[in-house]
């Protein structure tokens, strides 16, 4: 199977010091890595949707597949536990975009579209996420983006604390969550791209995951 466009834009990171985090990431939690590189495989497939320049494509692109290198600040005991985290952990988890930010700014990095994807990627449409609480159109676009997809494939990911969500199951999650974590354009816009479209993805997904 020949790489995509995306999926070379995201190999091209790799000689560069964000790269290198990448490959940390990739040692520490395979699962995590992997998880990024279907996000951008996810965003190489709603990008075309966006209708944003060539520029911002490959940015948007980039910025899914590095929306999770702070986690390579997080201890391994909690990004890989198993039981339910308690507050303080999760408070501590919940750091790993402004850590993602703060790994790329300090390493030279500075495409504003990239940074703000990765620092706000968690951020909800109703203003209860975080780090800044941010809500509807204030965050960026390329964030709100993120997060739909970001969601979509960790709800069909294997996890250690629940089976994976069927293609239908996702979709229906993401619908019942339209406007208060998600941007409900962005959502209908994610659930109409055909199958045909998504198949790329789904192969890639149910292939690595099983």
């Amino acid at each position: 199977m020949s790489i995509s466009p995306g999926y070379a834009e995201v190999v091209s990171l790799q000689q560069t010091n964000a790269g290198s985090w990448m490959k940390y990431l990739m040692y520490k939690s395979p699962a995590t890595y992997r998880h990024c590189v279907r996000v951008a495989l996810l965003a190489e497939i709603i990008a075309p949707y966006l209708n944003l320049s060539e520029q911002d494509n490959a940015s948007f692109i980039r910025g899914c597949f590095l929306h999770d290198v702070g986690k390579v600040r997080v201890p391994n005991d909690i990004l890989h536990k198993k039981e339910h985290l308690s507050e303080w952990e999760w408070n501590i988890l919940r750091k790993h975009p402004v850590y993602g930010e703060d790994i790329l700014k300090n390493h030279s990095f500075f495409d504003a579209n990239i940074l703000d994807l990765v620092r706000h990627h968690h951020e909800r449409y109703d203003g209860e996420g975080y780090p800044a609480g941010m809500y509807g159109k204030s965050i960026p676009l390329f964030a709100r983006a993120c997060s739909v997809i970001d969601a979509f494939d960790s709800m069909l990911s294997v996890r250690p604390y629940r089976k994976p969500f069927t293609k239908e199951q996702a979709y229906q999650e993401l619908s019942r969550n339209r406007n208060t974590q998600f941007d409900g354009k962005l959502v209908d816009m994610l659930i109409s791209i055909s199958t045909e479209e998504m198949s790329l993805y789904f192969s890639y997904i149910y292939s690595k995951e099983k």
